[in-house]
Order: structure tokens, then sequence, then C-alpha cells
């Protein structure tokens, strides 16, 4: 009974200095990963949207749109707005930043966080590059982007975005049949990986129209 006494006791003892540390190191590091949050949101910001705009957050909310977003303004006033956007994807949540234009088409995409399968949906962060055989092959690249989020760039979140499987990867075509693309307000997928590229669209599709008919103040 002593013995059992005693480990209880320990294991008391160090459940506490756990507790305690855990609570010691969340205190000292929450400033500098709200720091780091936040840093994070700037630059998307600046990667959905045109350079020279002013972006600030909006923390209205209400029934039919998120708790913040954000609007883009120019000196001719609102250019457009900001919202994250988390869809179920292949391996768990695809979570991304999405800019789009007073007339709903996007400006800009751009992924926060994702756990999809390497070499598979976790392509939707790939850049195009030379790396890359099937690009150095067809396409110099001269991309900073993403190509996967770079070809939602004009397209309309107010039309069906459709999947276009039998093109190519975006990054592998000529400057004719993107135009193809955009004309059919469609992407191409992802090679072996459609559930991803089908989360991406069903998030703009099911989340950011109704956020901008909300805006709009249509039902």
């Amino acid at each position: 009974m002593i013995d059992i006494l005693k480990l209880a006791i320990a294991l008391m003892i160090i459940s506490m200095a756990a507790g305690l540390a855990i609570g010691i190191t969340n205190s000292k590091t929450k400033d500098q990963i709200a720091e780091q949050n936040q840093q994070t949101v700037n630059a998307s910001l600046q990667m959905v949207f045109p350079a020279g705009l002013e972006i600030t957050p909006l923390l209205q909310g209400g029934d039919n749109l998120p708790d913040t977003f954000w609007v883009a303004r120019s000196s001719q006033g609102v250019e457009g707005y900001a919202f994250v956007i988390s869809q179920r994807g292949y391996a768990g949540d695809i979570k991304y930043m999405v800019g789009v234009d007073t007339k709903g088409n996007i400006t800009g995409i751009t992924v926060l966080e994702q756990s999809e399968t390497p070499g598979l949906g976790s392509r939707i962060t790939e850049e195009a590059s030379e790396d890359y055989i099937w690009t150095f092959l067809f396409r110099k690249s001269e991309q900073s982007k993403p190509w996967f989020t770079e070809q939602f760039e004009g397209l309309s979140v107010y039309d069906p975005i459709g999947i276009e499987k039998s093109m190519g990867e975006w990054h592998t075509l000529d400057d004719e049949n993107r135009q193809i693309l955009k004309n059919k307000n469609s992407v191409t997928a992802i090679t072996g990986s459609t559930i991803s590229t089908q989360a991406v669209t069903n998030g703009l599709q099911r989340q950011v129209a109704p956020y901008m008919n909300a805006l709009k103040g249509d039902n």
C-alpha cells in the first residue's frame, strides 16, 4: 500500500511539473506564434491581390459571412475581398486564402495549410520548374508561384469551375490552351489527384460565392 501511495505521489508530481512546463512554454511563445501567424497572413494577402492596394481586416462577420475577412481598396474605392477557406481534401483539410475582385473574379490564391499525399495532392503548392522533366520539355517556366493556384486567376466564382483532365497539367500548356481553359472557366487537375483539385474548386463555389452574394446583399 505504501509503495502504491509513493507511486501515485510521484506520478502526481511529474504531471504537475509537466503541466507547469507546458504552461510556461506557452506563455513565452504565444506572442511569437501570433506574430508569425500575422506575418503569414500579411504575406498571403500581398500574394492574392495586385500591388498597391490598401488591405484592411473586417471583423463584422454575420450569418452569411466569416468572422474575419479582408477588403482591398484603391483611391477609386473597394477593389476586392479576401477570405480564408477550409475544405476537406483527400488526407485532411486544405486551408487557403483567396482574393476576389468586386465582380467575383479570382485575383489570387495561396495555400496556407495542407496535409495531402506527398507527390500527389501536395503538389497544389508545387512551383513549375525546369527541375521537372515534363516542364523542361514542353515549356520553360519563369513563374515564382505555384502553377496549380495560378491557373485560377481570372476565373469567376459565380460560374461553375470545370476540371479538365485530358489536356495535361496547366504548367505544360501554351498560352493558347491556357486561354481556352480560362474561356471555359476551367482548370486542369493535378495528375492522380483529382480529389485535391476538386476540394479547392468546391471551396470557391460553396463558400466564396455565397460570401460575395452576402456582401452584395443577395440571398
